[in-house]
């Protein structure tokens, strides 16, 4: 196969990679890895040519003389092919055995065992293989299951494997070989070592998957730096920043929706390599995750960078860098929530079918768009809190506005006329020692302009938001993702799409 060592395995259906007589090649040569006492095939040589076919089998020759036991079926062989193999197991119609034993030279082993009971003689010319088809299929007095079972030949197999029985068991109980009963040649941490290794290349040759979320990261922050262009300091800009922010969270639903059928192609390869006895649940389960890390990274320096100073968010690089932490916490939480989504259903279609009911609620309960005040007691009591979306704005937006001064617009003061012989600041004295906001001419006694904010956290705080819980809404986010990276463990564990 080294003619064939870098080659892409691509699809059929694209044209893309392998040939199919390449990829039953690499497929047994996969199935090789894990050394086993006996490697099954199943029609190796179906859809090949003649030629194709006898490299195939051949290969399979090379094998069996350096000692690897193999089984396979094979589907109306050549005799040529026919003839490369050692012992055949026919079965008549209805899974009965009506030979089991050797071929022989040129099959004559097979061939005089039904001359011998009663069969038509072969001709020179024909396919050994046709001609015992043509004998157990054809309509006569003859019950060739039945013809077997009394014959002497399945006595003499019945013979060898007891014995072969007897000398396995007797094998067994006399090894010293640590290794004898391991499920699996390498530890935990090997088997991590090799799956990230294929990951990570997997990854680097095949980039379309990583290269469309990149694009998407970049697309999407220069529409919303755009929308939202270089934000001031108004009342309205309040709102518009805790919008902007609220709108960063969609690019959580646009990760979940990439990382789906990524996983779903991943998991139908592990189910394969997972029979096989190659590597176990826990190795893959670590190897999706920590292979994803990096590019979450990276696809979140992307959005930050793009974004953070076309919205003109706070230049303090403590705030700054606040804002890239938790952005990456809550990019590793959208990618865990879809591994653990996908995880539990059959396909990337079902899974984008469940996404929408858990995010809409997530969404509408964070404390945006219904305050935590005006919240139902029922979701407010529990959602709310249970909403990795609301610990992830109130962690930005009280970030960023903590401490922030507030100049209100023109068109955005409050007017109102004090009592006569009293100035703006005497007659709101009071108010403006236990409230929001500011009045802009404290000496003016004809009317007073107030602006409902004065600074940042004020406005946090009518939202119910401290900008003291914002490394807790941080941690917090990591505890969801443990949670869902918990919950996408025992999917790969117990369940399985293709179930029989």
């Amino acid at each position: 196969m080294e003619d064939i060592a870098d080659a892409m395995v691509g699809t059929l259906e694209s044209g893309i990679g392998l040939s199919m007589e390449e990829r039953k090649r690499l497929t047994i040569g996969v199935e090789l890895v894990a050394k086993p006492k006996v490697l099954f095939l199943d029609e190796p040589t179906s859809g090949l040519d003649a030629q194709a076919s006898f490299s195939i089998v051949r290969f399979l020759r090379k094998l069996a003389k350096a000692g690897q036991s193999i089984l396979c079926t094979i589907h109306q062989p050549s005799s040529l092919l026919f003839e490369q193999f050692d012992r055949l197991l026919l079965l008549a119609p209805g899974g009965r055995t009506a030979y089991f034993g050797e071929l022989g030279t040129n099959a004559n082993s097979i061939i005089d065992y039904f001359e011998s009971h009663g069969a038509p003689s072969c001709p020179s010319d024909a396919n050994p293989a046709e001609y015992m088809l043509d004998v157990i299929g054809a309509k006569g007095e003859i019950n060739w299951p039945e013809t077997y079972v009394n014959s002497d030949l399945a006595k003499r197999e019945r013979q060898s494997l007891a014995e072969l029985t007897e000398e396995e068991k007797a094998k067994v109980s006399t090894s010293d070989d640590p290794d004898e009963h391991k499920e699996f040649a390498l530890g935990y941490f090997s088997q991590c070592r090799v799956v990230l290794q294929r990951n990570f290349v997997s990854y680097w040759r095949d980039a379309e998957y990583n290269m469309n979320r990149f694009i998407l990261q970049v697309m999407v922050g220069i529409m919303l730096g755009l929308c939202f262009l270089r934000l001031g300091d108004s009342s309205q800009d309040l709102q518009n920043r805790v919008m902007v922010v609220f709108q960063t969270s969609v690019m959580g639903i646009l990760i979940i929706n990439q990382v789906q059928p990524q996983l779903v192609a991943w998991r139908t390869w592990f189910s394969r390599e997972e029979a096989s006895g190659m590597y176990d649940w826990k190795s893959f389960a670590t190897g999706m995750f920590v292979t994803e890390i990096p590019f979450v990274i990276f696809a979140a320096t992307l959005f930050f960078l793009v974004f953070y100073w076309l919205v003109n968010m706070t230049d303090e690089s403590s705030r700054s860098g606040f804002f890239y932490l938790i952005l990456i916490a809550y990019y590793l939480y959208s990618v865990s929530f879809g591994f653990m989504v996908v995880s539990w259903t059959p396909s990337d279609i079902i899974a984008a079918m469940v996404n929408p009911f858990p995010t809409s609620m997530l969404f509408l309960m964070c404390g945006v768009t219904i305050p935590y005040a005006a919240m139902p007691k029922f979701w407010r009591s529990w959602v709310y809190w249970a909403n990795p979306f609301h610990y992830y704005i109130e962690g930005i937006v009280t970030n960023d506005l903590y401490g922030k001064a507030i100049t209100c617009e023109d068109e955005e003061y409050v007017t109102f006329v004090p009592p006569q012989d009293q100035t703006c600041g005497e007659y709101a004295k009071e108010f403006l020692s236990i409230g929001p906001g500011y009045i802009k001419d404290l000496s003016a006694t004809d009317h007073c302009l107030y602006c409902p904010f004065k600074v940042g956290q004020e406005f946090t705080d009518s939202l119910d938001w401290s900008y003291d819980h914002k490394w807790r809404n941080f941690g917090i986010l990591f505890i969801f993702t443990a949670f869902n990276t918990l919950v996408a463990c025992l999917g790969f564990k117990f369940y399985r799409a293709n179930k029989r």
